[in-house]
């Protein structure tokens, strides 16, 4: 029987098609810093059809298109401090988790979400992926489509860091991964690495931007995980 996956996790982590009618939950994540947030408000404004430009007769993309900046982290500085916040939960122990979410989401850069956290019916943010065996869509299980997306962007990696490091850094399986949703889908993935052939294990961590044309994606960062992961921390 095939596996399919719970109603929170249904969607593949890649943009939306739909780039007319987006909607501003999907566009103000918490990982944004305060450009890209002032991007995400400047296209919830729009109304109306978006201008299109072709850059080679085939493929249309839309005006806010535009390659991200390697090895640059939009969580980089953040902080998070809840006594600043407001209530937004009536359930005191539902606001007691979402704001631990959040501050996790902060504290681990997007790479680790605490199951459980994040209420079933907030449908912004980063999302968890419980099982990497359930569906991601185009014939892939979530393992698939994140060891495929993790390769992406450890190729650049060695391409910029092989001679500086000395080594190339070989890819060995997913550990987990996370992903938000929206016109600027992004997967935050956790996996094993060697560094050498008959090296030990290694951390490491890879983001990425998943847009909505197939085979299309742009590798964001990838790099050693920190020394004490959260993920290890909290499970």
């Amino acid at each position: 029987m095939e596996t399919t996956e719970p109603m929170e996790e249904s969607s593949r982590p890649v943009a939306s098609a739909s780039v007319t009618k987006r909607k501003a939950e999907s566009d103000t994540d918490i990982e944004d810093s305060d450009d890209e947030n002032k991007e995400c408000d400047d296209e919830v404004e729009e109304s109306g059809d978006e201008e299109y430009v072709d850059s080679d007769d085939e493929l249309m993309k839309p005006t806010w298109w535009t390659v991200p900046e390697w090895d640059v982290d939009s969580f980089e500085g953040l902080e998070y401090h809840s006594s600043q916040e407001e209530n937004e939960l009536s359930d005191q122990e539902a606001e007691g988790k979402w704001r631990r979410y959040k501050r996790l989401v902060v504290e681990s850069k997007g790479f680790y979400v605490e199951p459980g956290l994040r209420p079933r019916y907030c449908f912004s943010g980063i999302k968890p992926v419980s099982n990497l065996e359930f569906s991601a869509g185009f014939g892939q299980t979530y393992r698939e489509y994140f060891a495929e997306m993790a390769c992406l962007c450890l190729q650049k990696y060695n391409q910029e860091k092989s001679e500086i490091n000395g080594f190339n850094v070989e890819f060995v399986e997913v550990v987990r991964g996370n992903y938000t949703t929206g016109s600027r889908s992004k997967s935050y993935i956790t996996f094993m690495a060697r560094e050498k052939p008959d090296g030990p294990l290694v951390e490491y961590q890879a983001k990425v931007w998943c847009t909505f044309v197939q085979h299309e994606n742009y590798p964001i960062l990838c790099r050693p995980a920190p020394t004490q992961s959260l993920g290890t921390k909290f499970t």
